[in-house]
């Protein structure tokens, strides 16, 4: 792979970026609130709506690989992808990551008869490409720009006002869907809290990865549902394996530090954790503080 050849279909190199979302949350009258781990995948460029969809309206979700996005989740899109749509058109324009998101599948999300659900719409940041190993590639980026739709999957109010069905696979897949499975090791991390300098702002951020990461194998250790359980555990290795490459580029690649910081700003996109789950709350709380304490290092960042 020569420097100019993209490490996988969408990555560009050294794009124009769009400008973020803040890390606030968004109110709205007889909304739900947009937390602030939701509110900074969106493109500051265009407003942020509440939408209210009806009975009969439909969005779409690319999804797919085993232990990663579901059918269902938090994120979906106006459309399905085109019978001519390229891998690399979407996840360029949707900002999606192949270590989260295998994207063989597309689900289908239609309001019942007599149902109404809400929605937050917006256009999706950009966001730093990541490899396998869960680390920023320096100087190649998913652009983003596309439209996107949030949901609070989790919630019963959204179980009861929709149905979700599979429509088969993506127009550049040949894959099978992916059973759900535990992952065969625990990804270990390279520190642990107590043993983090705090002080350095670096650090700092690493602890409260590691606090998600405890969290999510929380959900997993504790969940009667089984799928639920391999999603959080596959999670929290991949999560794991990002604050180890952190910590590895402290003292030698301050510019890999910075974008691996910045890569957790759309965590929220990838992880969705059902409060109702034992742990759940934890789990939420600890997703937003990595959230919000990247966003406010991004911000100083420039």
């Amino acid at each position: 792979m020569t420097m100019d050849t993209p490490p996988f279909p969408g990555a560009r190199k050294d794009p124009m970026l769009l400008i973020g979302m803040r890390s606030i949350e968004l109110k709205e009258a007889g909304y739900f609130d947009l937390a602030p781990s939701q509110t900074v995948t969106y493109s500051a460029a265009r407003p942020i709506h509440a939408m209210t969809l009806t009975e009969g309206d439909k969005l779409y979700r690319v999804f797919g690989g085993q232990n990663k996005a579901k059918a269902k989740g938090g994120f979906w899109a106006p459309e399905a992808p085109a019978k001519d749509e390229t891998e690399g058109e979407w996840r360029s324009t949707n900002a999606v990551e192949p270590v989260w998101n295998a994207g063989t599948h597309v689900a289908e999300l239609t309001v019942k008869k007599g149902c109404t659900l809400q929605t937050w719409f917006g256009e999706i940041e950009s966001q730093p490409a990541m490899n396998d190993e869960s680390e920023a590639i320096p100087g190649w980026w998913l652009v983003g720009g596309g439209p996107q739709y949030f949901c609070q999957s989790w919630t019963e109010a959204f179980g009861d006002a929709v149905t979700i069905k599979t429509l088969g696979n993506t127009p550049w897949s040949t894959a099978k869907e992916d059973t759900p499975a535990m992952p065969d090791t625990e990804v270990a991390i390279a520190a642990q809290i107590g043993d983090l300098d705090t002080r350095v702002e670096a650090f700092a951020h690493v602890a409260t990865v590691l606090r998600l990461v405890d969290s999510l194998r929380a959900i997993a250790s504790a969940t009667q549902d089984t799928d639920e359980a391999a999603h959080m555990a596959a999670a929290a290795n991949t999560v794991a394996t990002s604050a180890n490459t952190l910590l590895g580029n402290v003292d030698k690649d301050p510019q890999a530090v910075d974008l691996a910081i910045r890569s957790n700003l759309h965590l929220g996109r990838f992880i969705d954790i059902d409060p109702a789950q034992p742990n759940g709350h934890a789990a939420i709380g600890a997703l937003d503080a990595v959230v919000r304490n990247a966003a406010a290092i991004n911000h100083r960042l420039g």
